[in-house]
């Protein structure tokens, strides 16, 4: 994503990770839509505890559909879930959907991040490390979105294919 950022110069830039499958194909113009272009934003589904340990668990604040991340804990185990919800309320918690939008300040910043670090730097974690002091919305979908990274229960897995 940074190397090629360095060629866009003018307007808006969107990541979406390929294992998170839009069905419905609104998940990335519910985000355009909630929030005004020059804000860095996530989409985040409703907070399920069940899920938390394949996800990245945002702390949001304020109320709405439309909350501030303040901060990010990537796939939780258990314990850590249960303390999430016992410290931020299940209201104040979401999980990373695969679709956010980059700035080109947030870009800086994660550049900064990539050229001091040893391996490549987790992006989850680089963006919540600048929530800490930027403004990041959190923009709450309830649409779902596959996740091909997850197993299904209900999908069996058949051998060679």
């Amino acid at each position: 994503m940074l190397n090629g950022s360095e060629h866009l110069r003018t307007g808006e830039f969107y990541v979406v990770f390929a294992d998170n499958v839009d069905p419905t194909h609104t998940a990335l113009s519910t985000l355009v839509a909630a929030t005004p272009s020059a804000i860095p934003a996530v989409l985040a589904t409703p907070f399920d505890a069940g899920a938390a340990s394949s996800h990245g668990v945002i702390v949001c604040t304020d109320e709405g559909p439309v909350q501030r991340m303040a901060g990010l804990v990537e796939k939780p185990d258990r314990d850590e879930t249960i303390r999430l919800e016992a410290e931020c309320g299940i209201a104040n918690l979401r999980l990373l959907q695969g679709r956010m939008r980059v700035t080109p300040r947030l870009l800086r910043y994660l550049a900064a991040v990539a050229q001091t670090t040893i391996s490549e730097p987790k992006f989850s974690l680089a963006l919540a490390s600048y929530a800490r002091s930027h403004r990041v919305d959190v923009v709450t979908n309830t649409q779902p979105l596959t996740d091909l990274g997850v197993p299904s229960p209900t999908r069996e897995l058949v051998p060679g294919h």
